[in-house]
């Protein structure tokens, strides 16, 4: 059991560590490509985009900021047609064992610690008409919350606007 334990903190420190060492980052949140290049990025214009396990008060302001970001690679929001499916998939990794099976957005009562965890929002686009992935990246944050804490959304939003701006650099436009 202690091995397993120490084994996924060594596992969160190496994905930090390489977050750390990989990612640009604006002033609290890192970016990094994950795929590149294998599309045929001149015939892209539209886009469709969903969310996947997004915590309900991130995603409508994660899509605006990303659609902001977006539209300066030349992409407009289309439909289901789009030349491009692009996901924005919420995960977290906590930093501490004992708390893997807590949730940091369902904050009990009877919970009186402070969680720490990775956040991480992927991005995937596909090519709508051969169905393959052509770009991926993923923005990260590492969050250190007490009991009582909320999110300061307002606060966040020109982070995250840059850490999108920042992902998207790589983007082949």
């Amino acid at each position: 059991m202690k091995f397993d334990s120490m084994k996924k903190v060594a596992t969160v420190f190496l994905i930090a560590l390489t977050l750390a060492a990989c990612a640009s980052s604006s002033p609290q949140i890192g970016s990094r490509v994950t795929l590149c290049c294998p599309g045929n990025y001149s015939e892209y214009a539209t886009y469709s985009l969903d969310t996947k396990d997004m915590p309900m008060f991130l995603e409508s302001y994660m899509l605006s900021e990303f659609e902001d970001a977006v539209r300066e690679k030349g992409l407009y929001k289309g439909d289901r047609n789009s030349d491009l499916a692009i996901t924005l998939s919420y995960k977290h990794i906590s930093l501490d064992a004992e708390q893997q099976e807590i949730d940091p957005f369902i904050r009990m009562e009877s919970i009186n610690v402070e969680l720490r965890y990775l956040a991480v929002i992927e991005i995937s686009m596909v090519d709508r008409s051969t169905g393959e992935r052509v770009w991926a990246g993923e923005i990260s944050r590492f969050h250190s919350v007490s009991p009582g804490e909320y999110m300061h959304e307002d606060d966040a939003r020109p982070s995250f606007r840059e850490a999108f701006l920042n992902v998207l650099e790589n983007y082949p436009s």
